[in-house]
């Protein structure tokens, strides 16, 4: 079924449900009338019996007077019409006392029998192929006459048969014109879905162009406007992945140019093992520096690309995190001499975040602050309630390159250290990802400072 397209399906559905409930209104239908007919047939033999028993009966009670039995129909309409009538299906039986039989119809009343009991009965009559017909006995008042009126009930049934089929012959003919022009319709009115998903399959992945909403049913309108969000998404993260590619390109080529421009030094300095070592040194620090650029831009990458990593959140104490990152960077601090420490204004709220993001979060506050900051600086890591600040007291940026700080690739004019400009692009997308807010500024007594607020805080 759910290989079969939605107008088949629907057709389907349609066709199931018209069929069951056309025939349970149909044995509905059929039971009604039956009953209605049972209704009618019942009084009529009831009335034939009373006018029977009205009847002057006394001349059938006659000394050897015979059984008398009506005339066969045939017998008294010869020539003329003799209607629409079924005089095998109707019949009635007279009967004395002592239940013999007095008079009859010379069909079936002769087969009916003397009952004691009054009322009707359902019985088969053996003389007419066992078939059953329902007897009405009733008796006179003067108790001398019992006269039973019966009428087959295969014929009650051939009339509600009749009724019932006169009713249902349009359907049969109803039903297939409803169920084409049904599948007309269907077809119609999702022709406007097939000239959308036409539309689709010749788009562009570049073309953000918003479908019209209009145009297709209104069960279907979320689903395009869901599309059209789909669109703007898709079209942002194509421009994203372009710009970055070039900007990662550009950042690229000045590290690689570097190297091999070191790599030819070092050779043609055969014979000057100053020169040499000076070049491998520089090789060196240019292939750590490109190696961490292309680890940025793989972080960075993985930031724009998705969200996901949000799903793979925990519990995190900023003081464990703290104390890890403060550990890992001593080495750079206890090189430039510079003094890195924690303080724990008051007990931080633990928070919902990924921790692998969180840790590059705080390890590129703190390892920027440690490369910005001159030797025998100080940098703190300052913890409180509602987030944390990391503070350095190194030359700070200009105030006209504030606003720019934490755009990709962006590096204030006169910066002496290396980078690339992509630490605080990471620090801002993270914290837009746990919902954090973050600013920086210069410190009045000189230094930098960045501070992370907790949602809500």
């Amino acid at each position: 079924m759910n290989n079969l397209s939605l107008s088949s399906r629907l057709l389907i559905y349609i066709l199931l449900i018209a069929t069951l409930i056309w025939g349970a209104a149909s044995g509905l239908g059929w039971l009604q009338t039956r009953e209605a007919i049972d209704e009618v047939f019942d009084t009529q033999q009831l009335l034939f019996a009373k006018r029977l028993a009205s009847a002057n009966l006394s001349e059938l009670t006659v000394d050897d007077a015979p059984i008398r039995r009506l005339p066969k129909t045939r017998n008294l309409i010869k020539n003329g019409d003799k209607g629409s009538l079924d005089d095998d299906a109707l019949g009635f039986a007279i009967f004395n006392e002592r239940g013999e039989l007095l008079l009859s119809d010379n069909d079936h009343g002769n087969e009916f029998g003397h009952s004691t009991h009054s009322g009707f009965i359902n019985k088969r009559l053996e003389g007419d192929d066992d078939e059953e017909w329902r007897i009405l006995y009733i008796t006179t008042p003067d108790r001398r006459y019992t006269i039973a009126v019966g009428q087959e009930r295969e014929y009650r049934d051939d009339v509600v048969n009749d009724i019932v089929m006169g009713q249902l012959w349009p359907w049969f003919i109803g039903l297939p014109l409803m169920m084409a022009l049904t599948a007309w319709i269907v077809r119609r009115e999702l022709m406007s879905l097939r000239r959308t998903a036409d539309t689709l399959q010749k788009r562009s992945p570049e073309d953000a162009t918003p479908l019209e909403e209009t145009s297709v049913p209104k069960e279907a309108r979320p689903l395009v406007t869901a599309l059209n969000a789909l669109f703007v998404r898709i079209s942002g993260t194509l421009e994203r992945e372009r710009q970055f590619t070039a900007d990662a390109a550009h950042e690229l080529r000045s590290p690689l140019t570097a190297l091999r421009i070191q790599s030819e030094v070092a050779l043609l300095a055969e014979e000057d093992k100053t020169s040499r070592n000076r070049a491998l040194n520089n090789l060196i620090i240019g292939i750590d520096r490109t190696s961490r650029l292309v680890d940025q831009l793989l972080a960075l990458s993985r930031l724009d690309g998705t969200s996901s990593l949000m799903s793979d959140v925990e519990h995190i104490d900023w003081r464990q995190l703290a104390a890890e990152v403060t550990e890992e960077a001593l080495p750079v601090a206890q090189h430039k001499n510079i003094a890195l420490e924690t303080i724990v204004e008051s007990p931080p709220q633990i928070v919902q975040g990924n921790r692998l993001l969180l840790k590059m979060l705080l390890s590129n506050l703190v390892n920027n602050a440690l490369r910005y900051t001159q030797e025998g600086g100080e940098v703190q890591v300052t913890l409180r309630h509602n987030g944390l600040s990391v503070t350095d007291n190194g030359p700070g940026v200009m105030p006209s390159h504030l606003a720019r700080l934490g755009e990709r690739f962006f590096r204030p004019p006169g910066a002496v250290e290396n980078g690339s400009g992509l630490g605080l692009s990471i620090v801002k997308r993270i914290a837009r990802l746990h919902e954090f807010t973050i600013d920086w500024r210069n410190r009045p007594e000189g230094g930098f400072q960045v501070t992370l607020r907790q949602s809500g805080a």
